[in-house]
């Protein structure tokens, strides 16, 4: 049967396609959700927690429910690098769930199958037409390795592409409705408190977009009243939780500063980076899917044969604005662009659908690599996971042992390397795995020489380093010993 024969007329008031092509479709589209959503929950409890983002995560909400529940903290400070909301979440799964790796990795699973049913949500409410568009673009989104890796990952960009795909879905409905835009000032909010507010930049660019456009600026005429009263709620409520940290939590001026604004406009170490690296890392990460999403924008906006529709216009547009935007303000990171991921899968189903609509040669050559295509994806996202999984197990034992060991009026110790790949992990990998009760100092072996710290201490380092701990504490006494790990204590002289 040609794809286009599976269209269905479209219907003024976007109700639901009852019909029985429509039917198959979203619950072709369901069963592709709930695969997608069942593999993740088998990879997820794979491998000890290593990477350092997702430990942060981690580490972050187990001291949150150890301290002050409202706000995050870390090293058993206030922390205000990152906003709560994940943290919130996982503070309700990290007690409850007897591995620990499940319990924080749970939530971007979640956030990962809510962003693929947004995504088919969009293309309902502008293909409402042609069903089989949904399972299409479903497919590619949860193929894309880039996406299923970071959906099984402890950290902050799946929510945020789930929030910023439904400002966008939001956004479409209020075209017809301008009370919807009360919504994209909630989703905006929400974006904020899950890592920055991306969702509100999205929804700055869709509105230039459309003040380009003569009919779309008079549409937005109609509704002005409501658009303004939502923009100035949406400011209002991200301004609530820095300005709770100020005034409640006592977090300095200049914190908000250095810490919210600077890491919003680019950590240091990313502006390192290559112009083109969100280029090389998208199709790097993404498969052969990547390379094809990033060209889908620009086919779409310059293809001579097809004029798009000003909705599609929009999302090529505001998706490659979100990618120039990622480099020259110093994301030069391809998870950051990460929110606009589904927007980029959408352009490139609806290109892929023009050839499906073609001769049979050409549909069945065109179905036959999306296959392959969408195979390709799935095993080099398999192939990631597993590859993720990093040996720490001997390490792991010396944080639990050094945990232990701690002890009130007694400092803890990492003694690290930092310029060679043979060292210790990150602060976060021991205050997690070592269940940490109080905080912990790290120092290099120049540092721990200039200025020493005064014992008791309990500390760890590598065999390599451990002659010098034996140099500046003679009575030092060797607790554990683990591959290439060492877990000492210096008692009080």
């Amino acid at each position: 049967m040609p794809f286009d024969a599976l269209r269905v007329p479209a219907v003024e008031n976007l109700a639901p396609d009852l019909s029985r092509p429509g039917i198959r479709a979203v619950t072709f589209s369901g069963l592709i959700i709930l695969v997608f959503s069942v593999w993740l929950a088998l990879e997820i409890p794979k491998g000890t927690l290593t990477q350092t983002d997702e430990l942060l995560t981690a580490e972050r909400t187990r001291e949150m429910l150890m301290t002050e529940p409202w706000v995050v903290h870390y090293n058993f400070n206030r922390s205000f690098e990152k906003p709560p909301l994940q943290y919130w979440l996982t503070c309700l799964t990290l007690p409850r769930f007897e591995n620990r790796s499940v319990a924080v990795r749970i939530w971007p699973l979640f956030y990962g199958a809510l962003t693929a049913i947004a995504l088919a949500w969009l293309v309902f409410l502008m293909k409402p037409g042609e069903p089989w568009l949904i399972p299409l673009i479903v497919a590619i989104l949860v193929s894309c390795p880039l996406f299923s890796t970071e959906a099984s990952h402890a950290m902050l960009d799946t929510g945020l592409t789930f929030f910023t795909t439904l400002t966008i879905v939001f956004a479409e409905l209020a075209r017809k409705r301008p009370t919807w835009w009360f919504a994209v000032a909630a989703t905006c909010w929400l974006g904020s408190l899950q890592k920055v507010p991306v969702p509100f930049l999205v929804w700055l660019l869709i509105l230039l977009v459309r003040l380009t456009d003569r009919d779309e600026r008079a549409n937005l005429r109609k509704g002005i009243s409501w658009l303004i009263s939502s923009m100035l709620l949406a400011v209002v409520l991200m301004s609530i939780w820095p300005l709770l940290q100020l005034i409640k939590y006592q977090m300095h001026p200049g914190i908000l500063f250095h810490e919210e604004i600077i890491v919003w406009l680019g950590p240091e170490g990313l502006g390192k980076r290559p112009y083109l690296e969100i280029v090389l890392e998208l199709i790097r990460d993404g498969g052969l899917v990547g390379f094809f999403l990033l060209l889908s924008p620009f086919v779409t906006l310059f293809s001579t044969k097809d004029k798009p529709a000003p909705a599609v216009r929009e999302i090529a547009i505001v998706s490659l604005a979100v990618i120039a935007l990622a480099i020259v303000s110093n994301f030069r990171g391809v998870r950051y662009i990460l929110p606009i991921l589904p927007c980029l899968c959408f352009l490139l189903a609806l290109l892929l659908q023009r050839f499906l609509c073609r001769e049979s040669r050409v549909r069945v050559a065109v179905m036959v690599g999306l296959v392959v295509l969408l195979l390709a994806g799935f095993i080099q996202a398999e192939l990631k996971m597993i590859f993720r999984q990093k040996d720490a197990a001997d390490e792991k034992v010396i944080a639990e042992k050094l945990g232990t060991l701690q002890q009130s009026g007694a400092g803890t110790v990492l003694i690290k390397a930092i310029h060679t790949g043979k060292d210790l992990m990150w602060d976060s990998f021991y205050l997690f795995h070592g269940n940490f009760r109080f905080p912990v100092a790290s120092y290099t072996v120049e540092e721990i020489r200039r200025r020493t710290p005064k014992p008791p201490l309990v500390g760890a380092c590598v065999v390599r380093d451990f002659p010098v701990v034996r140099e500046v504490y003679p009575n030092v006494q060797v607790e554990l010993a683990r591959a290439q790990f060492i877990c000492w204590r210096v008692p009080a002289e």
